[in-house]
């Protein structure tokens, strides 16, 4: 697995989220994350900052949510 979907993965980001934020499409994503293309020094730039971005992003959600006593772990009845 690479270390992009392993960082990804553990931050609980989806790859369609990370596709549409960086501008590359879902099937490249995949190809890179699986290791059958290598990204190329634009791309790796681009999805590194923007799921660096994403993570940031989803901590101040987080955060403002349980500021609020909003569930943060899903859906429950």
């Amino acid at each position: 697995m690479s270390e992009l979907k392993a960082n990804r993965l553990s931050a609980g980001i989806s790859g369609s989220l990370l596709c549409a934020k960086a501008g590359i499409s879902r099937s490249r994503l995949s190809l890179i994350e699986r290791g059958y293309v290598p990204p190329t020094q634009e791309e790796l730039q681009r999805l590194t900052a923007t799921l660096d971005q994403l993570i940031r992003d989803k901590a101040v959600i987080q955060r403002a949510a349980a500021s609020v006593g909003w569930p943060l772990g899903g859906w429950h009845d």
